[in-house]
């Protein structure tokens, strides 16, 4: 954290001893109408280093790493204290300084502790994932590596809607701890700008500035938490990334910051120690699974608040900065920038690379990420903080600025280089030959046996663009009547520019949605007017266990629209695949369609395909196609015949059945993850794009012998 590394961080304004004209001298405007500059004052000048403080930041880091080893999720309160440590001194800082306070001073001089240690953990977690990981993760890997460099990667996560509680071992990006780097990067470049604007409001009311600045940050506090209340209503896990959600902290200890120290009695002062630290160690036990940032961060916040306000003596063993400041604890706190940055990287590799199917570690597995990590972290700390730091060229605003240039430089030219190989890897792929399906279409010259256990790379679409291999979107519906759509929903068309030969709807979820890569060139071809409005993980149903009101409202109004607009087919997806479990019917379908095959609507029924427990294309990569890992046998994946007992009796249904392109030879033969060259699945349960086009030749022979 950038709080556990500001040198400057572990000191606060001296206990005053001016007098009351005198301070407020500091502060107010005079009767010129300015503001006397505290750099020339003698009283101002750096205080004595707070033990307490920083070791209650060793103490945060300790928790921080303790809670991402072995609690699957559960916050620590750790960050929150490094974000009221981090604020309160850097506001501190700013006050004392007054009108001597520089922007740009500040800004250079702040990134450039920052941005080296940064940049050198972003390149190695890059060169590490480069080797070790699939290259389906590597794009990603990159843009979360450019996000951390720039301090944007909180709003990287909220946008691919990352669940913080919810970690997964084997995806999990080795960049998400950046989240609070790049709030408090964000908040450093905001801060600074606030509190000249107060210095220039109190210059011009003649305000006390310390008055100005408890107004605004009072303000910012108020909003900032009743906004975070909203926000985790709205989406729990995008609000603890969120940095409006979380700016009251900083805020918060901003306004404590403006607090003169004072001597306060040590009956009161110790137990207050004592009942902060308490409320810190506590935090995760009491709180850990309530969502953060809303009132239960106060917890922490506060706790860590009481710690310093109480300012106790750290040669006393009755206080707890006696305990704070002792060497195991202070041994962490020195190195506890590195050891945040490195700790993550170190578990999430450990996880993916061990194959590791639970968030928490063994003893063994412990242990070696705890040295692995520390020791990074120390040798980081030694040579960027203690070495790089302390040459006399970064004293200077260019120097610093020019080291800055050169380690942000080195990240983005690594990205690009990566960024290029990967471009150039899939270039190729696409000029070789990728039958796909076609080479286990029925009637095919010969069909392909998969025998890979080795990693499997060079397939079609590309290994590293794979997981983005969906169908390609069309022009939005634009019909007089529309369909429903529903949150999280679309409607597409394809509309020919003369009478349409037919009126095609695909309804249903992303198992529907994933036809419409063949269902799209066979419309231009055949001269369709296809609609196709989608609703995620909704079939067409009627009340069951499994589907939620906004379903339900779906699949009536879809029915219903349907009827009325009598469209010449209606297709969708007839039995439902399971990861781990038998293929079913889709629950309460027949009951839900049988409107639409009344009105004498043809319904075109889709086989599901396999589903898997996996991410397919990361596990052929890392493992072989023909691992027992990466696939399974037909009769466990789907039923030895199609579960559609219950349809048996509706008229005008019809089947389209791709078994044998998905799983070729019969109810004992595998179903690989490539076939032909060409990945099958862009994941654990959609077919890619590019295996799906290969289909076509096939699809349309069944829908043409199928459908009337």
């Amino acid at each position: 954290m950038v709080a556990c590394y500001d040198r400057a961080a572990s000191s606060t304004p001296a206990r005053s001893s001016r007098t009351p004209d005198k301070e407020r001298a500091l502060t107010e405007t005079t009767a010129q109408g300015r503001v006397p500059e505290p750099a020339t004052a003698p009283a101002v000048k750096r205080p004595p280093h707070r033990k307490d403080i920083h070791g209650l930041r060793g103490l945060g880091i300790v928790m921080v790493v303790a809670y991402h080893l072995w609690t699957n999720g559960r916050v620590s309160g750790g960050v929150d204290v490094f974000l009221i440590i981090s604020a309160y001194l850097m506001t501190a800082s700013m006050v004392r300084k007054g009108r001597a306070f520089r922007v740009v001073t500040f800004l250079i001089q702040r990134f450039r502790r920052l941005v080296p240690q940064a940049a050198i953990v972003i390149a190695a977690t890059l060169a590490v994932g480069w080797f070790f990981l699939p290259p389906t993760r590597q794009p990603t890997l990159m843009h979360h590596a450019q996000s951390s460099l720039f301090y944007v990667e909180n709003w990287t996560l909220i946008e691919q809607a990352v669940n913080y509680t919810a970690v997964d071992p084997g995806g999990v990006s080795p960049f998400q701890h950046f989240w609070s780097l790049s709030i408090q990067g964000q908040v450093f470049v905001v801060w600074p700008l606030l509190f000249v604007a107060c210095l220039f409001v109190a210059s011009l009311i003649r305000a006390r500035l310390r008055l100005t600045l408890a107004v605004v940050f009072g303000a910012i506090t108020i909003a900032s938490f009743v906004y975070a209340q909203f926000a985790i209503a709205a989406d729990r896990s995008s609000a603890y990334f969120n940095t409006f959600a979380r700016v009251w902290e900083f805020s918060l200890a901003a306004l404590l910051a403006l607090i003169p120290r004072m001597t306060m009695p040590r009956k009161v002062a110790i137990p207050m120690g004592w009942a902060g630290l308490a409320a810190v160690v506590a935090t995760g036990f009491l709180v850990g699974r309530e969502p953060f940032p809303g009132p239960v961060a106060l917890l922490p916040a506060l706790g860590a608040a009481a710690v310093m306000i109480a300012d106790l003596d750290s040669n006393d063993k009755r206080d707890a900065a006696y305990w704070l400041s002792q060497r195991p604890v202070t041994f962490i706190a020195n190195r506890a920038y590195g050891l945040y940055l490195w700790h993550w990287p170190v578990y999430a590799y450990f996880m993916a690379l061990t194959a590791t199917e639970t968030t928490r570690l063994g003893i063994p597995g412990s242990v070696f990420v705890l040295v692995v990590s520390l020791l990074l972290a120390d040798l980081s700390t030694r040579l960027v903080e203690r070495r790089f730091h302390r040459l006399d060229v970064l004293t200077s605003k260019r120097g610093a600025l020019s080291a800055i240039a050169v380690f942000v430089i080195i990240v983005v030219g690594l990205v690009e280089g990566m960024t290029r190989i990967l471009d150039d890897d899939v270039a190729r792929t696409a000029a070789g030959e990728n039958p796909g399906a076609q080479a286990v279409t029925p009637g095919a010259p010969a069909t392909p046996t998969t025998t890979a256990t080795a990693p499997v790379r060079g397939a079609a679409p590309g290994d590293s663009v794979v997981a983005n291999d969906w169908p390609h979107t069309t022009a939005r519906c634009t019909l007089e009547e529309m369909p429903p759509v529903f949150p999280g929903g679309n409607c597409y068309e394809i509309r020919p520019d003369r009478e349409p030969t037919r009126t095609v709807v695909l309804i249903g979820d992303s198992h529907s949605w994933q036809w419409s890569t063949i269902l799209v060139p066979m419309a231009i071809e055949r001269g369709w007017h296809l609609i196709m409005p989608n609703q995620p993980r909704c079939r067409i149903t009627l009340p069951n266990p499994w589907s939620n009101e906004d379903c339900l409202e779906y699949s009536r109004q879809m029915v219903d629209w349907i009827v009325t607009h009598r469209p010449d087919q209606v297709i969708t997806v007839g039995s439902r695949a399971q990861a781990a479990g038998p293929e079913l019917e889709v629950e309460t379908y027949a009951d839900a369609i049988r409107p639409v095959a009344d009105a004498g609507i043809q319904v075109v029924n889709i086989r599901d395909n396999p589903r898997w427990t996996f991410n397919m294309p990361d596990c052929v990569q890392r493992w072989g196609v023909a691992s027992p890992r990466c696939t399974a046998t037909r009769h466990e994946k789907l039923a030895d015949e199609w579960p559609r007992e219950t349809l048996a009796d509706l008229p005008n249904m019809a089947y389209l059945d791709f078994t044998e392109l998905l799983c070729p030879g019969g109810p004992d033969a595998l179903c690989p993850g490539v076939l032909g060259n060409v990945y099958v699945y862009m994941d654990d349960n959609h077919i890619s794009r590019t295996y799906a086009l290969t289909m076509r030749e096939e699809f349309e022979l069944q829908w043409d012998a199928a459908v009337r």
